[in-house]
């Protein structure tokens, strides 16, 4: 029996193995024989495992080509040679959405970069291979005009590799023109809407300049015509029906004076300049002469009017603006709850957060749940006061909110139980020495 290995390189692939059933010396020229028929085996087996690879490799190849097929993305590989050129290993087989149509066959990637970069964007391309010849990644956003003539914005990443001494660079071409097409517009957008919020406010400050100027002029002759029909109604030997004419010039001219005067604020604070005096003074004392002075005209429309000071407060606020938040919050008070009904106005201090609460709440018709965000916005009036025919400007509820909020203060408006509006706002209280 002799027995002789196949051999490929140092693997043992098998072993031939001949048997005979007599002795027989062994013949050199018979070994080198089966030795040869051996090494023929070798081949042929390894012959039929690279075919299997081949195969293999193939169909694996084929297998990625449909990936990368299904994506927009073109896909490359290429060898950076010493020279800085470079040599293509891979690209994807169909480069239509990036370069507009399909690759020329043997088409360098390099090369058409190099040659369909947008003029302006050579520096961007230029930085982009230096990084890459220096062995770090990079990437860059160019324009590269495609084989169709159309410029698109393409997104190229690369990142470098080494095998054995050679340089190769992994990368993926994305087209990226959507995107930077819709980047651009969103910024002629922006660009065009604070132009259209500058020309807003430009046409509101002269909106609040016209305010104020025909307020002003408004002013003097209000101011006569006021101050005439008082003296008509002291003069003495005036009829009772002239007396009567006169108390309507008074009241109208009142209520225009009034409305006058909450435009000029409004147009103070559009330009910012509402302006308070903020001093320490007694807040149960002027609660007190805001509830009394409204007295007489809750009573006349069959009102009650309680005040629940609680303990003395001192405040720090402007006299005059606070009487006039008083004033319109009692006043809205009066004017919107039904005859039989009550306000009741309450104050408090909040221990350690520096500040006093009052509240202003009455029984009256109510404010729909929906519409207290609007409840301080020029010129709104509530659907049930709309509703019932209850006269009003709007104003007051605004310059009301302009001036708590130019002592640092909140003011809020909420439902009452069971019915009507409660108004709470906040004041800074005065530091005690």
């Amino acid at each position: 029996m002799i027995g002789l290995p196949v051999l490929s390189g140092g693997t043992v692939l098998g072993v031939l193995v001949f048997a005979t059933e007599r002795l027989v010396q062994v013949d050199p020229d018979v070994v080198a024989m089966l030795d040869g028929v051996c090494a023929h085996i070798a081949r042929h087996i390894e012959r039929l495992r690279a075919d299997d690879l081949s195969t293999a490799l193939a169909a694996a190849r084929r297998d990625f080509d449909r990936v990368i097929a299904g994506v927009n993305d073109y896909v490359w590989t290429v060898e950076m040679l010493p020279d800085e050129s470079v040599r293509s290993v891979y690209a994807s087989p169909d480069g239509g959405g990036v370069f507009g149509s399909p690759m020329p066959a043997g088409t360098d990637l390099a090369m058409v970069l190099a040659e369909r970069v947008h003029p302006e964007d050579r520096d961007e391309f230029g930085g982009f291979h230096a990084a890459i010849a220096a062995d770090r990644p990079a990437e860059m956003e160019v324009r590269v005009i495609g084989f169709d003539g159309v410029t698109r914005w393409v997104w190229t990443r690369a990142v470098p590799r080494r095998e054995h001494g050679r340089l190769f660079l992994d990368g993926m071409s994305t087209n990226v023109t959507e995107r930077r097409l819709l980047a651009e517009h969103r910024e002629e957008l922006l660009a065009e809407q604070r132009q259209q919020v500058a020309r807003l406010r430009e046409l509101d400050r002269m909106k609040d300049d016209l305010v104020a100027l025909v307020s002003h002029e408004l002013r003097n002759p209000i101011g006569t015509i006021l101050g005439y029909a008082e003296i008509i109604g002291d003069e003495p030997g005036v009829t009772d029906e002239v007396r009567r004419y006169g108390e309507v010039i008074r009241r109208h001219s009142s209520h225009m004076q009034q409305l006058v005067d909450d435009l000029l604020d409004l147009a103070r604070l559009g330009s910012a300049s509402l302006a308070v005096d903020p001093r320490p003074l007694s807040l149960t004392r002027a609660l007190r002469e805001a509830v009394e002075d409204h007295r007489p005209a809750a009573e006349g429309r069959d009102l009650t009017i309680r005040l629940e000071p609680g303990a003395n407060l001192t405040v720090r606020a402007d006299p005059a603006r606070l009487r006039q938040v008083l004033d319109n919050l009692l006043s809205n008070a009066v004017k919107y709850t039904p005859a039989g009904g009550t306000v009741t106005v309450t104050a408090s201090g909040a221990d350690g957060s520096g500040t006093a609460s009052i509240s202003v709440s009455d029984t009256g018709i109510g404010i729909p749940a929906e519409q207290y965000q609007q409840l301080f916005t020029r010129f709104f009036r509530a659907s049930t006061a709309l509703a019932q025919g209850i006269k009003g400007t709007g104003l007051g509820l605004a310059v009301t909110k302009a001036i708590v909020d130019a002592h640092h203060g909140t003011i809020t408006a909420t439902p009452a139980e069971p019915t009507g509006t409660t108004f709470t706002f906040t004041l800074p209280t005065a530091v005690r020495p």
